[in-house]
């Protein structure tokens, strides 16, 4: 039987510095555009990394784009899921046709109500003096969902944006947009666009190549959940925000 791991890669496999325990060696991971390490694996998770490379096939699962996946030091050898689902890459590295095909579709769709809602989120920044970088994550010229960061170190900013103006947006669209907020990045995401239909495409696809599939689903943020459920098996790491909102409440 063929072992399949959707993996997600920040904050599950690696993350940046200020993340990092204390103590401990640390392995670079993956680096700015610059060339600069900026995430690191610790030695759990490279004992992780080592467990699941040697025992199943490996599938990164990641809202990365292809070339910041490509500023990833490690050997992905098979598919890989990016763009929170968007481009499903072959073991070549070429984008799945006919995904990509429904991926345009649905992007074309989308494009005017999202473009509408980044300059009223670029507006308002501007009005409210806001430290915020939004922008549309494009990736093999399909726009597949749009992005606010704060800058500065100014947290408060992107609360600002979301609670004002970007929720409320979003309360009025529930049925065909969602939201995710982890960190300094908030995502409005259109909701034909995830992982888990990326992973319940490539599941069904693989299991008539290769036949019966174990598959596990490795992911930290609650929006991972939704791929994960699509697996025979979900992890996720102690202290993040899936499990301080599923397994912490029924710590002792």
């Amino acid at each position: 039987m063929r072992r399949l791991v959707f993996l997600d890669l920040d904050d599950t496999l690696f993350q940046s510095h200020r993340k990092c325990p204390s103590d401990g060696e640390l392995r670079p991971t993956a680096y700015l555009a610059d060339g600069r390490a900026h995430s690191f694996m610790t030695a759990r998770q490279c004992s992780l990394w080592q467990l699941l490379d040697d025992q199943s096939t490996l599938i990164p699962t990641t809202a990365r784009d292809h070339d910041a996946l490509r500023r990833v030091d490690l050997p992905f050898q098979s598919w890989r899921i990016i763009d929170y689902g968007g481009v499903i890459l072959n073991p070549d590295g070429e984008p799945d046709s006919d995904w990509m095909a429904r991926m345009e579709a649905q992007s074309h769709d989308s494009l005017d109500e999202l473009n509408a809602l980044l300059d009223r989120m670029l507006s308002f920044a501007a009005h409210e003096r806001l430290a915020i970088h939004a922008r549309f994550i494009t990736d093999f010229g399909v726009h597949f969902y749009l992005v606010a960061k704060y800058r500065d170190e100014r947290a408060s900013d992107l609360d600002r944006l979301q609670d004002a103006l970007v929720v409320p947006w979003a309360a009025e669209r529930s049925q065909t947009y969602r939201l995710h907020r982890n960190g300094n990045n908030l995502a409005i995401l259109p909701r034909w666009l995830g992982k888990e239909w990326a992973v319940r495409h490539l599941i069904a696809h693989l299991g008539r190549d290769w036949g019966e599939l174990l598959t596990i689903g490795i992911g930290d943020s609650l929006i991972d959940g939704a791929f994960m459920a699509e697996c025979d098996y979900a992890i996720t790491p102690r202290g993040s925000q899936l499990f301080e909102a599923t397994l912490s409440r029924v710590l002792i």
